[in-house]
């Protein structure tokens, strides 16, 4: 006895055939064992018999757009059959199995997991509502007002709920699942990544005095909405994952090209760098400040070395 499966591109079985018989065909005509309903797919196009051995075999019976291994760009005369990988005929995916094939185990009850999933979106969305609440305290600067904290809070989850839903709809078309909760904690780890970033340049660049942890951080920012974008197309699909990662690099690269370029002309043009803003306690100071001797010193060093440049350009300019 063999089963003949149909499956859909992200491999779900969409139909399933016994046939009892020692050699089956395969193709678009009514007179096969198992019709496939595909335009590429021949009137008789492969035949599924036993080899000496007692293996499933596939074989091409001429087809014009021939019988290939799922992932598979060479055509093949003869697959043998393991039961596991699909073969490609036509733009349909059809697997092959014996009736002894064993099956995984099944799975348990997915409604543990579920409540699993809601508690860490709704504890991670909790802890993001916190630090955003927290920023807006540190910055505050005059009396703190309800709307100072509500209306940020109400805008971060609008814009949440909105880029989630995109998602999830991208998801469903595409995957016949929303998928839901793994798109909100994505987006939430994503928000947590780049506020845990945030608050650590502005640390080491106030502690540490090493501002180029600040002004890199829109390197950081690009790199963690590639990771998110990363992620959540691969729930919206399995497959490709190759081919999108290749693609959102190279959106990555485009992204962070452009915006040096715009930094590095806009600090042509303004002699300004990018630095932070946000005060904090002298105790979280790391690095000792530098007295006045020093300052001065280095202040003596760039005096000769301008001296020394502008006798350079005396002696190769005498008419300057």
């Amino acid at each position: 006895m063999i089963w003949v499966e149909i499956l859909s591109r992200h491999r779900d079985v969409v139909g399933r055939f016994r046939v009892d018989r020692a050699e089956i065909t395969i193709g678009r005509g009514y007179d096969n064992d198992v019709i496939v309903d595909d335009p590429y797919v021949a009137a008789q196009h492969v035949r599924i018999v036993r080899d000496d051995a007692g293996r499933l075999v596939a074989e091409d019976l001429g087809s014009a757009n021939g019988l290939y291994l799922e992932k598979s760009r060479s055509r093949c005369a003869r697959v043998v059959l393991d039961g596991v990988q699909p073969i490609r005929i036509g733009q349909s995916l059809v697997r092959i199995r014996e009736s002894g094939h064993a099956v995984e185990p099944e799975r348990l009850a997915g409604s543990e997991r579920r409540s699993l999933l809601v508690w860490a979106a709704v504890g991670l969305g909790l802890v993001l509502l916190g630090i955003d609440a927290l920023l807006i305290w540190f910055g505050q600067t005059s009396e703190a007002h309800l709307s100072d904290y509500l209306l940020p809070s109400l805008t971060l989850v609008g814009t949440a709920a909105a880029w989630v839903g995109i998602w999830s709809l991208l998801s469903r078309l595409f995957a016949g699942r929303s998928m839901f909760l793994h798109h909100v904690l994505i987006a939430e780890a994503g928000m947590l990544a780049f506020w845990l970033y945030t608050a650590f340049a502005q640390f080491s660049s106030f502690a540490l005095t090493l501002p180029g942890v600040f002004s890199y951080q829109y390197i950081a920012s690009w790199l963690v909405l590639a990771a998110i974008c990363f992620l959540h197309l691969r729930e919206v699909g399995r497959t490709h994952l190759v081919a999108k990662g290749v693609v959102v690099g190279l959106l990555l690269g485009t992204a962070i090209a452009v915006q040096t370029l715009q930094r590095s002309e806009a600090f042509a043009n303004s002699g300004r760098q990018t630095i932070s803003h946000v005060l904090m306690p002298p105790s979280l100071r790391l690095v000792p400040l530098r007295d006045e001797g020093a300052f001065m010193g280095d202040i003596e060093q760039l005096k000769s070395k301008l001296d020394a440049d502008r006798a350079e350009v005396r002696k190769t300019s005498p008419d300057r």
